[in-house]
Formats: C-alpha cells, sequence, structure tokens
C-alpha cells in the first residue's frame, strides 16, 4: 500500500538479505521469552507476568513494522531532505526527559501513562545513535560528489553530535556517551575521503587517549576512582570502577548487583538449570529483565544460551560488514558499518559489565534486554540496512546483465 509515494506495507523490499531477517526475528523472539522469564521472578501475580508479555509483544510489532517502513522508504536523497527536521526534533526530546521523574539517578526517559498496560517509557538518546550514524552518512555521501574541505563536511555532524552528547551527559547516562563516541569514531576512521585525513588523525588520537583511560582503570583503580569521586557529575563512575575492581569490597550495597549477576554465571555451567528455573531473578538481581539479562540467560540455558547470542550477533555483524566490502558508496559503508558498530559495542559493554571485565555502564543488551527504545532503535537501524542491501543487491544484478550482453 502506498501513500504519496510512501510504502506503508508490512513486506521486505526486494533483494533484501534473508539470513539477516531470520537472524533479527530469532533475536526478537528469545528476547521476548527471555523478558517474561525474568519477570516471574518480579511479578506480584500472574496478570503482571501478561502485561509485560502484552507489552513486550507491543513493541516487538511495532519494531518490525519500523523496520519495513524503512526498508521500503529509506534513501539517502530523503535523509538529505529530512535530516534538520529530524535532529531537532530529538534534541527537543532529549531536553525534556529533564521534566519527568529520574530512575536510579538518571533522566533519560520520557514517560507515557498507557491505560491497558501500565506505563510506557521511551529513551530518545537510543535513536540519537541511529540518528548520528545516518547524518554522518548523508554528508560523507555528498562530499564524495563535490569537493569540500573536512569542515564543510563535518560541521554539521559534529554539531550534532556534541549536542546529543551533551545533554546525553547532562542525563546521567554515561554508557550511551560512551557508545556514541566509540560507534562515530569508528565510522569516521573508515571513511576514504581525502579530505578528512587530517580529521581522521585527531580521531585516533582520541581513541588512543580513550584506550589509556580504560587500561588506567585496571592499573591504577584506586586512584582513579578517588579522582572521580572528587567530581560530583562523575562521582558514581568511581564506585564502578572500585567494583570492576574488586565486587567483594561493598558486598551489600554497590557490589551486590554485580555479585548476583556472577553467582548467575556460575550456577548455570554449561547446561544450564532449564528455562524458567532462575534462582537470581527472585529478588537477587533488580535489572534482571534488562542490564543483568544475560546473567539469567546463562544460568537457565547455560553456555549455550550465550553461544546462541554471540552466534547471532556474529551473523548480523558479517551480514553488513559483507555488504559494506561490496559497495562503492561511502554514506552505504558508513550505514552498515555503523549499524555494525551499535550492535558490537552494545555487547562489548553489557558483556563485559556484567561479567566484571569492565565497569558497569548500564547499556542494554540489544534485541535481548527490555526496552521499547532500544529495540524500536536497533529495528530501525536495521530496516535502513535492508533498504541499502536491496539496492547494493539490484545494482549487482543490473552490472551483471550488462556485462553479459558486452560479452561476446
Amino acid at each position: 500500500m502506498r501513500i504519496k509515494n510512501i510504502d506503508i506495507s508490512a513486506k521486505m523490499p526486494k533483494k533484501y538479505d534473508v539470513a539477516l531477517h531470520l537472524c533479527v526475528i530469532m533475536l526478537m523472539i528469545f528476547g521476548t521469552l527471555m523478558i517474561v522469564s525474568t519477570n516471574v521472578g518480579s511479578a506480584s501475580s500472574p496478570i503482571k507476568i501478561v502485561t509485560v508479555l502484552i507489552k513486550q509483544v507491543l513493541f516487538v510489532i511495532v519494531s518490525y513494522f519500523l523496520m519495513t517502513f524503512f526498508a521500503n522508504n529509506f534513501t539517502m536523497r530523503r535523509a538529505q531532505r529530512l535530516y534538520l527536521i529530524i535532529g531537532f526534533l530529538l534534541l527537543v526530546a532529549m531536553l525534556s526527559t529533564q521534566l519527568f521523574m529520574d530512575t536510579y539517578g538518571s533522566k533519560a526517559w520520557i514517560r507515557i501513562p498507557v491505560p491497558a498496560v501500565g506505563e510506557i517509557t521511551l529513551q530518545p538518546s537510543e535513536f540519537c545513535k541511529v540518528f548520528l550514524i545516518i547524518v554522518l552518512a548523508v554528508f560523507i555521501e555528498v562530499a564524495g560528489k563535490r569537493r569540500f574541505d573536512w569542515w564543510a563536511i563535518m560541521r554539521i555532524p559534529i554539531f550534532f553530535f556534541f549536542m546529543y552528547l551533551c545533554l546525553t551527559a547532562l542525563q546521567k547516562d554515561f554508557g550511551a556517551v560512551l557508545v556514541m563516541i566509540m560507534m562515530c569514531f569508528t565510522c569516521c576512521l573508515l571513511v576514504s575521503n581525502s579530505s578528512l585525513k587530517k580529521f581522521q588523525k585527531c580521531i585516533g588520537i582520541g581513541l588512543m587517549i580513550g584506550l589509556f583511560g580504560l587500561f588506567l582503570c585496571f592499573l591504577i583503580p584506586d586512584q582513579l576512582s578517588s579522582f572521580l569521586a572528587n567530581i560530583p557529575v562523575l562521582s558514581h563512575i568511581s564506585s564502578r570502577i572500585e567494583i570492576a575492581a574488586d565486587p567483594f569490597l561493598n558486598p551489600q550495597v554497590s557490589g551486590y548487583q554485580l555479585i548476583n549477576g556472577l553467582y548467575g554465571f556460575a550456577r548455570g555451567g554449561l547446561q544450564g538449570v532449564g528455562f524458567g528455573e532462575s534462582i537470581q531473578k527472585y529478588g537477587y538481581l533488580t535489572q534482571s529483565d534488562n542490564d543483568f539479562i544475560l546473567s539469567i540467560v546463562v544460568e537457565e540455558i547455560g553456555i549455550f544460551g550465550l553461544a546462541f547470542v554471540v552466534f547471532m550477533y556474529g551473523l548480523f555483524i558479517h551480514r553488513l560488514f559483507y555488504y559494506a566490502f561490496r559497495t562503492s558508496s561511502e554514506g552505504y559503508k558508513i550505514i552498515l558499518v555503523g549499524t555494525a558498530m551499535y550492535l558490537f559495542v552494545h555487547f562489548a559493554l553489557n558483556v563485559g559489565g556484567v561479567s566484571g571485565l569492565i565497569p558497569l555502564t548500564g547499556v542494554p543488551l540489544l534485541f535481548i534486554s527490555s526496552g521499547g527504545s532500544s529495540l524500536m532503535s536497533i529495528m530501525v537501524a536495521v530496516g535502513i540496512c535492508q533498504s541499502i542491501i536491496s539496492r547494493i543487491r539490484r545494482q549487482g544484478v543490473l552490472t551483471q546483465k550488462a556485462q553479459r550482453k558486452k560479452s561476446p
């Protein structure tokens, strides 16, 4: 069905990647099952479980529709025409989070009361991550057709990047700040435009400084946490560094969540205790359906549950890089690699945090953790990637037909 050249059908476009599509569906189904399982521990009645299931299914349906919508309608030309409107709407949404109640000290959500399922929360910073990938791709694509200096190419992406970064820091969501930095910096390093070589050197130096800071968390955790404790905005990060270095330093308060998460990993073993049979979700892990859901996955399904998630993530990233290496468009390449990095950075920060390898960041495990915003945003990114993949594959078929006609 089309309305003014906008396709609103639920079908995928021709030549989309089936493996990527099946991967996404399997991850959503698996995530929904695990979210329902984890909420059994905190539910006061069967009605609560049904409510959680209805809410999650609603998010899945909306997310799937968003994926098909962007898969059928995304073009670089439309993105170039609409990026200012969307960018400023997201700025307004980011500012509006300050009007709502905080959660664990962070004002990162817009709260919408819904009679049937209770309260639905939206996290604008999740959509900002996808927007940053798109706006960077748009300007890199335009620069490929014209001779611009690096400032003419990057001034708009840099403006939105720092605005979203500052507003996300104001929300005290430093996990999202870290995701934005790592995701955007990686995309910038992959651009082959000669005008950006000096800019890329600065990005490379910034990444090296960031990695050095990460090593400091392990080399001198006490000194670093003491330094951050004296900065009011970053004081809560100091306790997370201390917890990562020694979770048993304060087992009843700051280390409580991480310790119980590690108990879940240890209890699961190879085969797990069985789906729905977790003990840790019964009050021991208050974030069992969100940040620490991987601990419940391993406890219930064992190492096979972790292997399933890793395999699906690996397949997802492989398919995106496969097409990124088969397109000459810099813009397409940025979107495909940026989405792959979006997933990978979330995975690395979540798994590293819940296993105690790095400080906790509060970053969800995409497709698996509860949260409609993270699911909808990654599905928007997948839809955009499927639109690009469809176009790449159709162009490949046309090229092959042209070559056959030229051959004697």
